[in-house]
Order: C-alpha cells, then structure tokens, then sequence
C-alpha cells in the first residue's frame, strides 16, 4: 500500500496565486517539507500519484493549471515553468489535483520529467467508480506516494478511508492555525503510512 499525504487543495497553497500577497506560506512550507520528507523515503522509480475530485471521473498525466480559478498560469512561475517544457499532457488537471502537483513540484518534483499519474473523481462518482479506483491504487507499490487533494468531496474520502481500512496504518496530523480573517482558522495535513 502506498503512503498517502492529504494536502490543502485551496490555490493559494501556490506561490503567486493570491498576486503579491502571500497568505499561506506558512502552510506551503509545513507541505513543502512533509512531501520533500516522503519523497526522499520513495526511490526514484517509485510511482507517485495524485487523487482529487474533478468534474468527470479521468485518469492521466495531467498538466497542474489554476485557470478554473481564475488564475492565469502565467502569474504562478512554477507553471510557467512548464510551457517551456515539451511534455506530452493528456489533458488539464482539475484546480485540486493542480494544488497537489504544484505542491509535489515546489517540494522538487520535476513534473516534466517524472510522470505524476492524476485520478480524478467526480463529486457524482458512481460506488463502481470508487471501487475501480481504489482497486487501481492498492495495487501501487508499497514504496509509492499517494497525494490527496483535500476537498470536500465524498467519493475521494470513500477511497482515502477504503485504502487506510485494510491493515494497520500511523497517521500524523498537523493542523496550522491561520490569523488571516478571510481564511480557515486552520489547514490541516495528514500523512498515513503502513506499519
């Protein structure tokens, strides 16, 4: 079973995604250094692999875009970045699974090198869906990293809560408080790995 981080899937995670204003770099440091952490745990060939919800149930290499949230990809560096490589995308990643690859790629992911696999799920996935996707991820490597766009979405918790169902997994939470009046009072991250 792969180790699973669930991450913040709000844009402003992203450096340049709230303009000059950086609200959450506090958050974006504590992911950066969970994920630098796991993927330092995971070799090199390891698969690594996003879940989020999207508006159709896809799977692929997905190119990370803020676009749906009304962000221009020119105004965050690290996907402008990515225009200039000639990566071969099957589509655009919906705006969590985004979060989560720009995450993977700020904690030094080189997403135009190492292929990040993106599961989206409808937030009308039918059960036969999240079934055939968490069948898809429990047959990942044990050394493989799972990164989870947290959304509210039923159908990627059924399939977070399917995957850390069967054996016996740790889980380590960090919540980090905010003071800003017009966010949570806090982002959690949690990281679940098996014994």
């Amino acid at each position: 079973m792969p180790r699973v981080v669930v991450v913040p899937a709000t844009p402003l995670l992203v450096r340049g995604a709230s303009g000059r204003t950086d609200a959450l770099a506090g958050v974006r440091a504590v992911v950066r250094d969970v994920l630098v952490r796991e993927l330092g745990d995971v070799l090199a060939d390891a698969p690594v692999q996003v879940l989020g919800v999207g508006p159709t149930t896809r799977a692929g290499r997905l190119r990370p875009t803020l676009g749906a949230a009304g962000i221009a990809d020119r105004q965050v560096p690290i996907l402008a970045a990515l225009d200039d490589a000639a990566t071969a995308w099957d589509g655009l990643a919906s705006t969590g699974p985004s979060v989560a690859l720009l995450a993977l790629a700020d904690a030094g992911t080189d997403l135009a090198r190492r292929p990040v696999d993106v599961v989206e799920l409808s937030p009308e996935a039918s059960t036969a869906e999240v079934t055939a996707v968490v069948e898809r991820l429990r047959h990942l490597r044990d050394d493989a990293l799972l990164v989870v766009a947290d959304h509210p979405a039923p159908a990627v918790d059924a399939v977070v809560e399917a995957l850390t169902a069967v054996g016996h997994w740790t889980t380590d939470v960090t919540d980090v408080p905010q003071r800003h009046e017009h966010l949570p009072p806090a982002y959690r991250v949690t990281v679940s790995r098996t014994r």
